[in-house]
């Protein structure tokens, strides 16, 4: 029976050449007894693939390379991944890849061979360069920003298609509108906003001053949507991760990002040492559902921490259950639900403020796209 399957694959572990000052990963990797797993070895990508193999049997496999800077690696890891795909590919699976990188590593070789393989690229970036750079420094304290629009001008020549990851923090919650106009003026017109938040485990790092409060998010997803609806009235439409899921609703379609469904699947995150776990958010080690030079994808959804896992992720506040705006918040990402009375989401104050401006003129845009389909 041909099976669908969606991993990401950390093959550099922790390792990165910046140090952002708010990097989540960061903290989870200084909380964990072994904070960096190495480079994945060349047996532990040809095991990942055979489990996909056996398991997909024809069906379809999305692969996501992260990391730390999954560019680290080198290009002859991701190389040696293509050519094993074609020669033991024998079922037929299909398969899509996209990678996200902080873009600081990107030349002409990465770039061809991203066009080549049909990579989708997440490029991090905070906006232009005097934000960028508040956060984005490598090592030694250095800017980032003119690196990674080097990168991106790089993918722009070999048309490979990229996207913009931005971290929502207090300070860009103040320079949205400069930060979207930025993007727009760069051709940006594909991308996605997390918000920067606290580490769940008691670490030396202080994201006090990056972090955002409900009042602050639910001001900045207002700000922002504004500011897209008024392009998209115009036939100016920017894709925005968040708000494409919203407007799907209303087209019968359901979300695509897990973090909307209200309840966690097993996202299949490998490690540099075939560890999995199944959420980015909770690399430790306790949160481990197996390892895939053991396992296969069968043990592994049928394992008791996975199930666990899911299930806990149901358990929403009877806040949730009665509000009125439950079919399209659905409690949130189970992250922003840990360790706050009552499983309530963090960011419950941001979600009802935004939904109450908003969906109306959601409503608004569906309505345009569907008259300007009918014209075509």
């Amino acid at each position: 029976m041909r099976k669908n399957l969606n991993l990401m694959i950390k093959p550099s572990s922790s390792k990165c050449n910046l140090k952002c000052k708010y990097c989540f990963y960061n903290s989870i990797s200084d909380a964990r007894e072994i904070r960096d797993y190495g480079f994945m070895k060349e047996y532990t990508i040809k095991k990942i693939l055979d489990r996909v193999f056996e398991y997909c049997n024809g069906g379809n496999c999305s692969i996501a390379f992260q990391g730390g800077e999954p560019l680290l690696i080198g290009i002859d890891f991701y190389k040696q991944l293509m050519d094993y795909i074609r020669i033991n590919n024998l079922n037929g699976t299909s398969f899509s890849f996209a990678l996200q990188t902080n873009g600081t590593l990107i030349n002409n070789e990465w770039a061809n061979f991203f066009s080549e393989n049909n990579f989708l690229i997440g490029i991090s970036l905070d906006g232009n360069k005097d934000l960028h750079n508040l956060n984005r420094v490598d090592h030694l304290n250095n800017d980032s920003f003119n690196r990674v629009m080097n990168g991106i001008h790089t993918l722009e020549k070999y048309n490979v298609d990229y996207n913009i990851l931005t971290v929502i923090t207090s300070a860009l919650c103040k320079k949205i509108d400069s930060t979207y106009n930025f993007y727009k003026k760069n051709n940006f017109n594909y991308l996605q906003f997390i918000p920067c938040l606290e580490p769940l485990e008691n670490s030396q790092m202080n994201l006090s001053s990056f972090s955002i409060t409900p009042s602050q998010y639910g001001d900045f997803l207002i700000n922002l949507f504004d500011l897209w609806y008024k392009d998209a009235l115009s036939g100016k439409y920017v894709s925005i991760r968040f708000f494409d899921n919203i407007l799907g609703l209303f087209f019968n379609k359901d979300y695509e990002a897990c973090e909307m469904k209200g309840i966690c699947s097993c996202q299949h995150i490998i490690e540099g040492n075939g560890e999995v776990y199944p959420c980015d958010f909770y690399t430790y080690e306790s949160y481990s559902i197996g390892n895939i030079l053991k396992n296969s994808f069968d043990d592994i959804h049928k394992n008791s921490s996975t199930l666990n896992f899911i299930n806990s992720s149901k358990d929403i506040n009877d806040k949730c259950k009665n509000c009125a705006y439950l079919n399209f918040c659905r409690g949130g990402c189970r992250r922003h639900r840990e360790n706050q009375k009552g499983n309530l989401n963090y960011f419950c104050e941001s979600y009802y403020k935004f939904y109450s401006h908003s969906l109306e003129k959601f409503k608004n845009v569906a309505l345009k796209i569907q008259r300007d389909n009918l014209r075509r």
